[in-house]
């Protein structure tokens, strides 16, 4: 845990891999938001009591109750984000575009409906230098760099229980790897050799999260629902492979040489993911408006790898958010057809570092954002667009401040696949 903080302050430059957060050595990785739609991404991530008949919310898996029983829903979403990372004294940029999610949704019976789709977990990308002096030895220069991710496929089902309750489960499928190296180099000395600890863990295993979703009828065709999510503590089955070796790096062309390998171990390992609990409030008048706040806690304080926690602290976020369309059953005017969204969030993260001001900082984020839904010609089918921009991080303590700025685009497909037509 010591060498992941000081990579943090003091060093000399930072180079971004795939436009990730340097926070990313920490945990699992950066993990991405969990809303598979960009319609609730618009309303600031909003999504706990969310729910629509032609909407996939899987934050909420009991949510899929309230699908429209005839209809074979499709959504799919990528993103383009640009960021700059700043110290008080240096700063760099970085741009990344990449798939968001793609998810699937249809009605069994007029009481259980399914869902399923795919979305990234979690992103690891940085590239870091620890340039210190130490007497008696010389300079000396720690990289830290890390590559890869996880990725979810998950497959839901939720249950209608009468006129206002409905539960609802997710299994996710955890995929993919982590590629970590902390490399120390004595330029000075002819006496010390380098070396580097390179750690690549395979991750295949389960998670499982809940749902329930109240909902009632307020009057005036307004709809008051309440909805609560729970995300179980599990340990994540992995693969992971430890190499050790001695190496020396020309100065002038940065070419490494390895002398010797110290060591190769190879094995299984589990990684402890944490529980959490969320709680959503909305309320909402048919197709005209909705306006809904959420409130989600992660016990990150618990995530360990082989038993060994990390030094994390618990995560808590709340975010609001809001949409109206003008006039839905508009025949001729289009932009009165569009639904406008905008929304904000607070995300208390579950990394707190010491800065060389001698005192703790937590690395928290902040945002706003605004959306948009473009229906289109002779179908109910939409293409969402949302727009974020906030900060993650500070430049307090000689630590890193990221602003960024995020478009998330998205097709939303809605057709009647169940639908027995007559003809005469």
């Amino acid at each position: 845990m010591l060498v992941c903080l000081l990579a943090c302050f003091g060093f000399e430059a930072v180079a971004q891999a795939d436009a990730d957060s340097p926070y990313s050595l920490f945990g699992v990785g950066q993990v991405r938001d969990k809303s598979m739609n960009v319609r609730l991404k618009g309303m600031g991530g909003v999504a706990n009591a969310m729910f629509g008949g032609g909407m996939i919310n899987a934050e909420n898996p009991a949510t899929y109750a309230k699908i429209d029983s005839l209809a074979f829903l499709f959504d799919a979403g990528f993103y383009f984000k640009t960021s700059t990372f700043s110290t008080a004294s240096l700063s760099e940029r970085a741009n990344n575009a990449s798939f968001d999610y793609v998810s699937m949704a249809f009605g069994l019976t007029s009481w259980w409906k399914m869902a399923f789709g795919v979305q990234p977990y979690s992103t690891t990308g940085y590239t870091m230098k620890v340039n210190k002096e130490i007497p008696e030895v010389g300079n000396t220069t720690t990289r830290f760099q890390g590559k890869g991710g996880l990725n979810q496929a998950f497959i839901g089902n939720a249950f209608k229980l009468g006129k206002h309750f409905a539960l609802g489960a997710n299994v996710y499928y955890m995929f993919g790897n982590t590629q970590t190296e902390t490399s120390l180099f004595f330029p000075d000395s002819i006496y010390y050799i380098g070396s580097r600890r390179s750690v690549d863990v395979m991750v295949s295993s389960f998670m499982f999260d809940y749902g329930m979703l109240f909902n009632t009828n307020v009057g005036n065709d307004m709809d008051l629902s309440v909805g609560l999510t729970y995300t179980q503590r599990v340990k994540l089955k992995a693969d992971q492979t430890l190499f050790i070796r001695s190496i020396e790096e020309d100065q002038d062309t940065e070419i490494e040489y390895v002398i010797d390998t110290v060591a190769h171990i190879s094995g299984p390992t589990h990684i402890t993911m944490p529980q959490g609990f969320g709680v959503g409030v909305a309320l909402q008048k048919g197709s005209d408006w909705a306006v809904g706040a959420d409130f989600n806690w992660m016990q990150w304080s618990k995530f360990a790898r082989e038993g060994v926690t990390e030094s994390l602290q618990n995560s808590w976020s709340v975010s609001v958010g809001a949409e109206f369309t003008p006039r839905h059953t508009s025949v001729s005017g289009y932009f009165s057809r569009v639904a406008y969204r905008f929304g904000g969030f607070y995300e208390h993260g579950f990394i707190s570092l010491p800065g060389n001001d001698g005192m703790d900082h937590n690395i928290n984020k902040v945002g706003a954002t605004v959306g948009l839904s473009l229906p289109l010609p002779k179908t109910p089918s939409k293409v969402n667009v949302a727009f974020e921009i906030g900060q993650y991080g500070t430049r307090e303590g000689g630590l890193i401040e990221e602003r960024y700025a995020k478009m998330n685009v998205g097709i939303s497909v809605f057709e009647h696949w169940f639908m027995k037509r007559k003809y005469r």
